[in-house]
């Protein structure tokens, strides 16, 4: 029969992060039904209760996380025969606190991507999953990334700037094609006259258009959202995608009036 677990008197930032700690945990057990979770969440409470019943009153932050650290990595509670390949590599690679090989293995994979040839396609994509393993990897354990980053973040930022440039210039891009002397001709009719007045007129109204639907799909689905560009999107919430549907239609509108005084003069 088990015990009941003597109750915690955390403070507030302590809570916090027990709080952290036992959703890494739940993360790491939830692909493996073999382990109960709820089991393993009462050992750990229960061990923290007894390694702090000499504590004071109040638990601080720092007391707590002395006491998390000596428990270990949440993924140590999920037997080791049940990892998936990937992490057992990244593991296997990395044997120790504060270890930069994964970090060395990223930023060797998005050199390597510029110095070869066609493998350099290959090396540059493979340093993307790469990156973010690593860094759910220390964050799964409670570890900083500290000076790594600089080994870590360069192909995330690559791949997120040159994604975003992608999301918010194809269209108007596209559009910007009509200017281009080989097509000019062909789409000079779907324009209003002068061209070259109507032309970024368009381009505006396009863009303002895509922007704001963007920041609708944003605004619906901001956990994606995130996701997507974890880590440095954490901080993205509903308001600021709204932000973005205003400032899209602001354009769109104000492209939609100039294009209005260009029909009307013409």
């Amino acid at each position: 029969m088990t015990m009941a677990t003597p109750p915690l008197t955390l403070m507030s930032d302590a809570q916090r992060e027990l709080d952290r700690y036992l959703r890494r945990v739940n993360a790491a057990l939830r692909a493996h039904p073999s382990v109960d979770a709820e089991e393993v969440e009462r050992d750990i409470r229960g061990h923290i209760a007894a390694e702090l019943a000499d504590s004071p009153a109040l638990v601080t932050e720092a007391r707590l996380r002395d006491v998390l650290n000596r428990l270990g990595s949440p993924h140590q509670w999920v037997p080791t025969d049940e990892l998936p390949p990937w992490r057992k590599l990244l593991v296997s690679i990395r044997s120790a606190s504060q270890d930069w090989r994964l970090a060395f293995v990223t930023f060797a994979l998005f050199v390597g991507g510029f110095l070869t040839g066609r493998l350099g396609v290959v090396l540059l994509l493979a340093s993307i999953p790469m990156a973010r393993a690593t860094l759910a990897l220390l964050e799964e354990e409670g570890e900083t990334l500290g000076a790594r980053r600089w080994l870590v973040y360069p192909p995330l930022v690559v791949t997120y700037v040159t994604l975003l440039m992608a999301l918010f210039a194809a269209p108007p891009g596209l559009i910007v094609t009509a200017a281009d002397p080989t097509v000019r001709e062909d789409m000079r009719r779907w324009f209003p006259q002068p061209f070259w007045v109507s032309l970024p007129i368009v381009v505006g109204l396009v863009a303002g258009l895509w922007w704001a639907m963007l920041g609708l799909l944003a605004a619906r689905f901001v956990r994606w959202a995130r996701l997507l560009f974890w880590p440095f999107a954490d901080w993205f919430e509903r308001r600021h995608a709204i932000h973005i549907v205003r400032v899209g239609f602001a354009i769109a509108a104000l492209a939609a009036a100039g294009l209005a005084a260009v029909v009307w003069a013409s």
